[in-house]
């Protein structure tokens, strides 16, 4: 048992990873700043941070004021690509 809890968290982790590295590139391709507050919140089982945004010209922060989790900030960036 001890041993497919270790599996499974070493999967979560690395998704954990790959949200962050997929969320830094798309703001960059967009000029956008991203700051995280590089805490791991557990929602529903899963770690999640807390993204804000903004503008690399202005330094004006676009997003909202609680920041949003992970799939909510990549929800976010790629509604914005589309437009």
């Amino acid at each position: 048992m001890a041993i497919q809890l270790k599996v499974r968290d070493k999967k979560t982790a690395k998704e954990f990873e790959k949200q962050g590295k997929k969320i830094l590139s798309l703001a960059k391709k967009q000029g956008l700043i991203a700051i995280n507050n590089r805490a791991r919140m557990f929602i529903d089982g899963h770690p999640n941070r807390r993204w804000w945004f903004a503008d690399k010209k202005n330094n004006l922060l676009i997003s909202v004021e609680f920041g949003l989790c992970d799939d909510e900030a990549i929800t976010m960036l790629l509604q914005n690509v589309k437009k």
